[in-house]
């Protein structure tokens, strides 16, 4: 079964506190200061997103994505590359 999917999607300043993001497709999306704090992302699609200024205290991020991408992203708002497993 395919991963429920917003790939690409604009949620730029949103909260996304309260979302169910488990096995979730959010490829390229662009999340620039958005609220992900607490978010459990572990099983989420991420390769393409960018997290610029984003709130991330207490994120799980998926494996896939090194520290230094996640900060690369965050400060810098890069689009997170997933290393292959």
């Amino acid at each position: 079964m395919e991963s429920p999917s917003i790939r690409g999607a604009d949620l730029c300043g949103v909260d996304l506190r309260e979302m169910q993001a488990g096995n979730l497709d959010m490829r390229d999306c662009h999340l620039r200061r958005t609220d992900l704090r607490g978010l459990d992302l572990s099983d989420t699609l991420l390769d393409g997103a960018s997290i610029g200024g984003a709130k991330i205290s207490g994120t799980l991020f998926p494996r896939s994505l090194s520290p230094e991408e996640i900060t690369l992203s965050l400060v810098h708002g890069t689009r997170m590359r997933a290393s292959a497993s």
